[in-house]
């Protein structure tokens, strides 16, 4: 029992280590409490603390990256051996994309290619970064740290280390990218265990997606930021929606975010194939049944239905809304269980945050609520009963 004569923050400097470690990790913003006492901020230089709080927040598969993106003032060799050590994931392609990154750049002829003007698109993205008051992406990490990683990779995939190589494309590539639709599943399923062991051995996963706020103007690849470009992403998605097996292989490797940061474009995915933007002669309308069972064998795989994918797909539809516009609507509202309660509030909410954020036209946002808030449809919805156990 805490007294009035001791002060709380005695039992806190008091307590062992390994609990310190423990409340550290579910701390969103360190910063303030490392600050607070001489206790907590050699917690918050603690390897292993710094390890735990990382993959806790960013997960096993991105807590690398995130370590080199909050650079020397965090990232350091006996970091990334803890990361490591509590089975952060060292991936092939994060480690190819590192080489890609990595180092300086010269100051001076950055200027002398401005005031030449050359390379200006690439010159115009590091300034970008640099007015935010970030480094490019790895161009900072520390040489002891560079070399430690790259030392790992040669033991961890030996003579498949390709220093030059990138995953990204060749997983773009086995998984039938350059083809048609129509005609990538057949070479996916031919080079199914070829991409089954760019998954489980050399630990492929795509780099995080780019946060909203900090969406690029131009997308080159690679993002002087690092980030995962929506391309990149689109190819993950378009795989996962070929051959979904493929989303139980990176949980496998401890990728649980997968789901998270490609659902957007797999949900959007799923129905631009049941409704494609140029249907052949043979396509017909699929009905409702087939539309919310397509929507829930992507979120029985760990997909979800947001509002915000619903509101994206009315705006992909929305020259077709007309048509297809209720068969959508009743696929949600058998698909997603609190769809009949918040279906006007949530979808009204999320077209004013995209109005406010310069992300929507007025003229398009008038158009979908139009939709939206169709009298008929609305009294319809409200009366749906979805049965139970679904989400």
């Amino acid at each position: 029992m805490i007294t009035n004569n001791i002060p709380a923050t005695s039992y806190f400097s008091n307590l062992p280590n390994e609990i310190k470690i423990s409340i550290f990790k579910y701390v969103e913003f360190p910063s303030n409490l490392s600050v607070s006492c001489s206790s907590w901020s050699n917690i918050s230089q603690d390897q292993q603390a710094r390890a735990k709080w990382i993959i806790f927040w960013f997960g096993k598969t991105h807590a690398l990256f995130q370590a080199v993106r909050l650079g020397p003032t965090f990232i350091n060799t006996g970091v990334v051996q803890a990361i490591v050590a509590e089975e952060g994931v060292l991936s092939r392609y994060f480690l190819q994309r590192l080489i890609m990154h990595y180092g300086k750049y010269d100051p001076q002829l950055i200027e002398l290619k401005i005031s030449h003007n050359t390379g200006q698109t690439d010159i115009n993205r590091i300034r970008d970064l640099q007015q935010r008051g970030q480094a490019p992406w790895a161009s900072n990490l520390p040489l002891p740290v560079y070399i430690f990683l790259l030392t790992k990779a040669h033991e961890e995939f030996g003579n498949d280390f390709y220093e030059k190589g990138n995953d990204m494309e060749l997983f773009h590539f086995l998984t039938g990218g350059p083809q048609q639709i129509s005609l990538a599943p057949t070479i996916l399923e031919k080079n199914k265990e070829v991409i089954k062991d760019l998954i489980l051995k050399k630990k492929f996963a795509p780099l995080p997606p780019r946060p909203p706020q900090g969406r690029l103007p131009v997308e080159e690849y690679p993002a002087q930021d690092g980030y995962e470009n929506n391309r990149q992403l689109n190819v993950v998605a378009r795989a996962i929606l070929i051959n979904k097996e493929l989303v139980n292989w990176w949980k496998q490797i401890g990728y649980q975010e997968i789901c998270e940061d490609v659902n957007d474009l797999v949900m959007q995915g799923a129905l631009l194939i049941l409704y494609p933007p140029t249907p052949s002669p043979a396509w017909t309308k699929p009905n409702t049944e087939i539309v919310s069972q397509k929507i829930r064998e992507f979120t029985d795989l760990g997909f979800q239905l947001s509002y915000k994918v619903i509101v994206d797909i009315f705006i992909t539809f929305e020259v077709r809304l007309k048509d297809i516009g209720e068969d959508l609507v009743k696929a949600f509202t058998e698909a997603k269980k609190d769809f009949g309660k918040n279906y006007l509030s949530e979808c009204l909410a999320e077209i004013q945050s995209r109005l406010e954020r310069n992300q929507l036209t007025p003229e398009m946002s008038q158009k979908i609520i139009d939709f939206i808030m169709n009298q008929n449809l609305v009294e319809w919805v409200a009366q749906i009963q979805v049965p139970p156990g679904q989400n």
